[in-house]
């Protein structure tokens, strides 16, 4: 069993095509494809945690979609979660916020999970690391790595990262993926 991490997914949000520069010419072509590389990489017994914006107001159920889906999902809500009984019953957990331990190459990390970031997140000097999304490839995620850097720079610990789909090559990602990808290794010291 693995654990995955990924933001952003935006499935039928056709916008979200041109302001993320996404390669794909529909929402339709986009969901298909999300969806094949979702199941390429996850199989059912993974858990995959979605730190928000899993759809957008669309023709398609979101049990359209995640029954299509393999794995446990659990949603991290974002601002384009619907805060409904239907829109939640298909997911495996429905939280705002989550303090989690996972093990990676061997190694006890603790991770915060929220859609948005947070600079000063809890447990930040003491080894924890935040995953979060909800800036996309914007003016914003530019000044969020800015204020991370300064952070670092002030002498501060910040082991935050970015986990939408869009940095991700729109597939989940393991936690020693989404270091690797910052050109880091575990453990983190």
């Amino acid at each position: 069993m693995k654990t995955y991490f990924i933001s952003d997914l935006h499935l039928g949000h056709a916008n979200c095509i041109r302001f993320d520069k996404r390669p794909w010419e529909t929402a339709e072509e986009m969901d298909m494809e999300i969806i094949r590389r979702w199941n390429r990489k996850v199989r059912k017994e993974d858990h995959v945690y979605m730190l928000g914006d899993f759809a957008y107001r669309n023709r398609t159920t979101i049990a359209d979609y995640t029954k299509q889906m393999n794995g446990h999902i659990h949603l991290i809500r974002g601002n384009h979660d619907k805060r409904s009984e239907a829109y939640e019953s298909c997911f495996h957990e429905v939280v705002d916020y989550k303090d989690m331990v996972i093990m990676a190459d061997g190694v006890k990390c603790r991770l915060i999970l929220s859609h948005y970031f947070i600079p000063f997140y809890n447990g930040a000097r003491h080894m924890a690391f935040m995953l979060h999304g909800h800036t996309h490839k914007t003016e914003e995620s530019v000044m969020e790595e800015r204020i991370k850097e300064d952070i670092r720079r002030k002498g501060l610990r910040c082991e935050a990262y970015n986990v939408g789909a869009m940095w991700q090559d729109y597939e989940p990602q393991t936690f020693e993926e989404i270091i690797a990808r910052q050109g880091r290794k575990i453990p983190l010291i």
